[in-house]
């Protein structure tokens, strides 16, 4: 029995263990077809719960999603889509048409950066090469200024310093010695004429008396002091007031000034030089004066002139009446109060865009306020300028212009082309105080 097991085993063992081996393998079949089926039932549950849910999706979720697709073509897609046509048909091709002149406008841009830069920035650094050429100039010049000329300021200031002390004394002496001693001399000059004026005076009333003159003389002396009395008259007039070409010279000027203001009245008329003047322009114009010699003269000139108080005869005149009134050089031989009636007077007497001219000598020139206008004794006192333009503004005259006449000769001045600027221009200003125009003329329209 032994050997039929071992010749058994011998023989079939090859195909128990094949057996052994397909056993094992039917074991393994056995179990991955139990987990297979694990699996598909696991499947079948889950095929069951997605087609469950896949039938709730398509009876009610997706006929909602089918309405709200249909609201949404409706209410978003086809909006969108004409807006989308409006974009391509319209504004597009408007985008298209701002892009091309954008485009041409950035060429042109382009074109004048280039100009710019090719010819503009060369003309800015030639502009800059000649500025830094100035500049290098102007501080070789300040340094030249600074090394040369203000060594020769300094000593020029110094100068000027100088004679600005020099001045001073002079101005010193002026006033505290000459300024009293020619007051002292004036006033005794003043006091001596007044006594010949006196005199004469006595003289003429005695002589329109028909009286002796009380002196022991001849006849024929006695006979020809009328004649005297005239020519001292005259030559009174001469020495204080100019010759008679002088004055002719003066008013001339005024001849353009009044044509076109006929008729004109001359106050203090003068010899009648103005009347003169204005007869021999075509302008028709009468004289007055207090002075029976002045008179005189005129109607020897052949002038129209009246004899008496010269603010008698201009009330006299009718309001309106005159185009013109002159004074020259009369204002200053009146009292104050007396002017300023005859400044009331000749705008009453003025039409309306009448013409006033008043000359005066100008207090303003120490050399004619302290000295000049005291050599004439029948002078009251200066009537400044702005006193008298105060009065004429105040009596009705709305227009006005003041003039300086009559320079002192240049070679009288102190200043000179040779001095050191700054002590020329001191010099001049003390010519203004000390030599300033001798005469000052207002001429005022009447309102």
């Amino acid at each position: 029995g032994g050997w039929v097991r071992r010749a058994l085993v011998r023989l079939l063992g090859p195909e128990l263990a094949r057996l052994e081996s397909l056993s094992d393998h039917v074991s393994a079949l056995r179990d991955a077809a139990e987990t297979r089926a694990r699996e598909l039932a696991e499947l079948n549950s889950g095929f069951l719960a997605t087609r469950q849910e896949f039938e709730e999706v398509r009876d009610s979720r997706v006929p909602g999603l089918d309405a709200r697709l249909t609201r949404l073509a409706e209410e978003g897609v086809a909006p969108l889509q004409r807006e989308v046509e409006a974009l391509r048909d319209e504004r597009v091709p408007r985008g298209e048409a701002a892009t091309a002149e954008a485009h041409r406008l950035l060429e042109v841009l382009q074109r004048e950066l280039a100009e710019v830069r090719d010819r503009r920035v060369e003309r800015l650094e030639q502009t800059a090469t000649a500025l830094q050429g100035a500049f290098d100039e102007l501080v070789r010049q300040l340094e030249e200024v600074r090394d040369v000329r203000l060594t020769g300021f300094e000593k020029d200031l110094a100068a000027a310093q100088r004679a600005a002390g020099e001045i001073q004394r002079l101005g010193e002496e002026v006033r505290d010695r000459r300024l009293p001693a020619l007051a002292a001399r004036t006033d005794a000059l003043i006091g001596r004429l007044h006594e010949e004026l006196a005199t004469v005076g006595g003289l003429v009333d005695r002589l329109a008396a028909g009286r002796p003159v009380g002196v022991a003389a001849p006849a024929e002396v006695e006979s020809a002091i009328p004649e005297a009395v005239r020519q001292a008259s005259v030559d009174f007039m001469a020495a204080f007031r100019g010759s008679e070409e002088e004055i002719a010279g003066r008013v001339e000027e005024y001849v353009a000034d009044l044509a076109g203001a006929a008729p004109v009245l001359d106050l203090g008329c003068g010899r009648g030089e103005l009347l003169s003047a204005l007869r021999d322009a075509g302008v028709a114009a009468e004289g007055v004066d207090g002075d029976p010699a002045m008179v005189e003269a005129c109607r020897r000139r052949g002038v129209a002139v009246t004899g008496g108080d010269v603010l008698e005869l201009l009330r006299a005149r009718p309001a309106g009446s005159l185009g013109a009134v002159t004074a020259i050089h009369l204002l200053e031989h009146l009292p104050a109060s007396t002017w300023m009636a005859v400044m009331e007077a000749a705008s009453r007497a003025l039409r309306p865009g009448g013409l006033l001219v008043a000359e005066c000598p100008n207090p303003g020139s120490l050399r004619v306020g302290a000295d000049l206008f005291w050599s004439d004794p029948t002078h009251r006192r200066p009537v400044h300028p702005e006193a008298l333009s105060f009065v004429a503004r105040a009596v009705g005259f709305v227009s006005q212009e003041i003039r300086y006449r009559r320079p002192f000769p240049p070679e009288q001045a102190l200043a000179a082309p040779d001095q050191p600027p700054d002590l020329r221009r001191l010099a001049e200003r003390l010519d203004l105080w000390l030599s300033g125009p001798r005469d000052f003329v207002l001429l005022a329209r009447r309102g």
